[in-house]
């Protein structure tokens, strides 16, 4: 029947053969099909539904214990907000939300149908302050929902949520069922909004996506500086640009990919970021993308920063593969900042070392970026 929801008046005639040859043993069926399609784009459709559905349990007066569990529960089948009415109503009863379809009165098995999908939200709204003991059992439902509607706007709320300082010890587990869910924020298309999303529910995506790719960014600075160089000084300067940082990628020795992997905090993520290279020189190079600049830092102490913007002429191509990190690096390109006796002089591109001088490097860089990346 899902096929005539886009002509009404298909519909419609459907409805009247069926009118014709009534049974109450219909119901069933038709509020199936009416469930399954809650969120269909033909909403004119589901509402003539919904007033046939509406007509025959009100004049249902028969003892079979399903349709009478359906007339009694009509508010629910309220196409303007059942769906929330349920979801409000299972959280203040303090029941969990896999019981939805047994106050309904509806088959287990229909727990994956669009119908559920507010209610499981809903529920999640009404309970969110138990977010930390909540957190595995609304897992749990995603996957038996099996949506990915439902679970973009789950999770995205949830990432929103629990991105405060209150909630840091639960964003790992958050993290890793975004990433089960819904998939790796670098690929957009894993993070496209869904037919039908509300504006909110399109911000939501997006501000959820930029809020886990800020999470992962963190998480390999801070291994990555650790692991791989030892810099703590590099690490904390870094760190405050996360929330900056569109994307990344980290080239090196397969060797140094396999040291990443070995550490829990970033393993699932490092195959997506990191680009071996046919050196076997131990030396990666960090490549962060801020605004209109591409900007490496190496692992390698002696190694100066390099800056370029995206659309230069200086720019290292990566659409071949390097035979070093090297290839990264061109010792011909000016300094980004020239000092003489009175004045700073900002460059576009270049390099900048860690070695403090009349001003300790993080302030040189910082003048920099203020100016250039972010001026």
């Amino acid at each position: 029947m899902t096929f005539i929801f886009s002509n009404e008046n298909e519909l419609k005639y459907a409805l009247t053969l069926l009118e014709s040859n009534w049974r109450d043993s219909f119901l069933v069926g038709l509020i199936d099909c009416f469930l399954k399609n809650w969120e269909t784009k033909y909403p004119k459709s589901l509402e003539q539904l919904e007033q046939f559905i509406g007509n025959k349990l009100d004049n249902y007066s028969g003892n079979r214990s399903t349709l009478i569990s359906f007339k009694n529960n009509k508010r629910y089948f309220n196409t303007k907000n059942g769906d929330l009415i349920l979801g409000d109503t299972i959280a203040k009863l303090n029941k969990p939300i896999q019981e939805a379809t047994k106050i309904l009165g509806v088959p287990e098995s229909w727990f994956d149908y669009a119908y559920f999908s507010k209610v499981i939200v809903t529920y999640y709204e009404r309970n969110k302050n138990q977010i930390s003991s909540e957190i595995d059992n609304l897992n749990e439902v995603l996957l038996k929902h099996n949506s990915s509607t439902t679970s973009k706007r789950l999770i995205s709320k949830i990432i929103i949520q629990v991105n405060k300082p209150e909630f840091s010890t639960l964003q790992d587990s958050v993290k890793k069922i975004a990433f089960t869910q819904i998939g790796d924020p670098s690929n957009v298309s894993n993070w496209t909004a869904f037919d039908n999303a509300t504006e909110v529910e399109r911000r939501e995506i997006i501000e959820a996506r930029n809020i886990l790719n800020e999470w992962i960014t963190q998480q390999f600075i801070n291994v990555f500086f650790n692991v791989c160089i030892n810099d703590e000084r590099r690490k904390k300067f870094w760190l405050r640009f996360a929330s900056k940082i569109s994307s990344f990628k980290v080239y090196g020795p397969l060797h140094t990919k396999n040291i990443l992997k070995r550490d829990e905090r970033i393993a699932e993520y490092v195959d997506a970021r990191f680009v071996t290279v046919s050196s076997r020189r131990d030396v990666s190079a960090f490549i962060l993308y801020i605004g209109d600049y591409m900007l490496i830092e190496f692992s390698n102490e002696g190694y100066a920063f390099y800056a370029y913007k995206n659309n230069s002429s200086l720019r290292p191509s990566l659409n071949y593969q390097l035979n070093s990190v090297d290839d990264l690096r061109n010792g011909s390109m000016p300094m980004a900042i020239h000092s003489d006796n009175y004045y700073d002089y900002f460059n576009d591109e270049g390099r900048l070392t860690h070695r403090d001088g009349n001003q300790i490097w993080e302030t040189r860089f910082n003048s920099w970026m203020n100016k250039k990346v972010f001026g």
